[in-house]
């Protein structure tokens, strides 16, 4: 490995690692429990809320969707732009979504209306739809991860030096991972008809401890790789001509807001069960660092080995079904720490859907939208989404322009039109001195209004376009 590829490497495990267990212990130091509403389904803590929030953040998106984007372009440039956008373009969007999420205390869609009308209702209608629908494809990776486990339970790593081929007879069984995707939304759907504390922080509690063990574990086991090195040297070093490109800029601007749920009413969805007096822009700051270390960690495992052994990087989902059996079969004892592997991918993957899930049926109960119970809003959900995951799992061509019209385009047209509505309307200095900057350790300057208001919305509205020019 080059030198400069050495000293990102460490830059990014001492400043996101070593931060990652900086901020966790220093949310676990400060608990704190203030006034919520009355009868309203809060956090039962502040470790509740950020761990329920990094388990929303944290899913297939950052070990699957971050590692396949990653590869696709070109590995050490995608990781750069990545990192970049999450600092200076998630951090204040998403402490600012927050803020005004607890300042509201209502649904998505009657807070919008209240601040700009009819056009509010549309907006948050928009949101819950985008993770309505990805909730419906979401499924269609787990439901893979699923027939994996069983696969590498049942056969040990076999099938390694045929895993393209595993893949695609795999893959091909439509009938069987559909039967598991409709396991999935089920179990999805009982969690979250639970509501926040009984169900979401409590399943997050056990699911994200458990995730980051396993993840350092296995990147222990990667570095092991005989030639490793030039893997490495593909993932971390960026390919300075690539940064260049405005479409991969796009697409890590996605999976940037994809990764903490900014966009699309998921930190709305969220933000509005915190407590009136905890440091929610800290608490954002500790998600934002730790999603991110874990996409590092994932890509970690996943793209050195693409590089590697040779793999098609723009093999589209499937290149980590078929690049882990080849990193495995080369560890002692690979099929453990390959079920291992696949066991966090499916926590990751439970922990997103649920806060899909949250997100899609709040138009459903909101006041101003169908009124329903959590109850029957989870039921019609569930009938929704099992009939948008058979065109999702038998159609890989449908799945990947569903994901990228989604996944990406989606995220970026509500995250500008929020922005726009809270920066603008509501005013980017009112929601930092009034709703966070009051509870919050560290006080924010002006500097992070301009980056909200003025910065944000020219760049979300550069990438949204591009992305949406990507599909012609």
């Amino acid at each position: 490995m080059s030198t400069s590829t050495i000293v990102m490497l460490a830059v990014y495990l001492v400043v996101f690692g070593g931060g990652s267990g900086i901020l966790i212990k220093k949310s676990l130091t400060g608990n704190s429990k203030g006034e919520i509403n009355a009868g309203s389904d809060g956090f039962s803590s502040r470790i509740g809320f950020i761990l329920s929030t990094i388990g929303m953040a944290v899913g297939v998106g950052a070990m699957w969707r971050f590692p396949m984007l990653c590869a696709k372009w070109g590995g050490g440039a995608f990781v750069l732009a990545f990192v970049i956008i999450c600092i200076l373009l998630v951090l204040p969007a998403g402490m600012a979504e927050i803020a005004y999420s607890r300042h509201k205390r209502v649904e998505h869609m009657s807070a919008f209306s209240e601040e700009i009308g009819f056009a509010g209702k549309i907006l948050g209608l928009l949101c819950s739809l985008d993770q309505l629908f990805l909730w419906a494809y979401y499924p269609a990776i787990i439901g893979l991860v699923i027939v994996y486990i069983g696969k590498t339970i049942g056969g040990g790593l076999n099938y390694a030096d045929r895993s393209m081929e595993t893949f695609e007879s795999l893959n091909g069984n439509k009938p069987l991972v559909y039967g598991f995707i409709l396991v999935v939304l089920a179990l999805t759907a009982i969690i979250v008809t639970r509501g926040i504390a009984g169900g979401i922080e409590k399943i997050c509690k056990i699911m994200l401890p458990a995730l980051g063990v396993i993840l350092i574990v296995l990147c222990v086991c990667v570095c092991f790789i005989p030639g490793i090195g030039e893997g490495i040297e593909y993932y971390i070093h960026p390919d300075w001509k690539e940064l260049l490109n405005p479409t991969m800029w796009a697409e890590a601007c996605g999976m940037a807001l994809f990764a903490v749920g900014l966009g699309p009413g998921v930190l709305y969805a969220y933000g509005r069960h915190v407590d009136a007096k905890q440091d929610i822009a800290m608490d954002f700051v500790t998600v934002n660092v730790v999603q991110l270390f874990i996409c590092l960690l994932s890509g970690f495992v996943i793209i050195p080995a693409v590089k590697v052994f040779g793999f098609d990087p723009e093999m589209g989902k499937g290149v980590m079904f078929v690049a882990l059996p080849k990193v495995f079969d080369s560890l002692p004892v690979g099929a453990l720490f390959m079920i291992l592997f696949y066991v966090a991918l499916l926590f990751a993957g439970l922990s997103s859907s649920i806060s899909q899930l949250e997100v899609g049926i709040s138009a459903f109960m909101d006041k101003a939208g169908l009124k329903l119970s959590r109850g029957k809003a989870v039921i019609l959900a569930f009938v929704i989404a099992a009939l948008l995951a058979i065109p999702c799992n038998w159609n890989d061509a449908f799945f990947a322009v569903f994901d990228n019209l989604v996944g990406s385009i989606g995220y970026d047209v509500c995250a500008l039109c929020i922005a726009l509505m809270i920066g603008w309307k509501f005013g980017a200095k009112k929601v930092r001195t009034e709703l966070y900057n009051p509870t919050s350790e560290i006080q924010w300057g002006s500097w992070i209004d301009v980056m909200y208001k003025y910065f944000f919305p020219l760049v979300m509205a550069y990438f949204t376009v591009t992305a949406i020019m990507s599909l012609f």
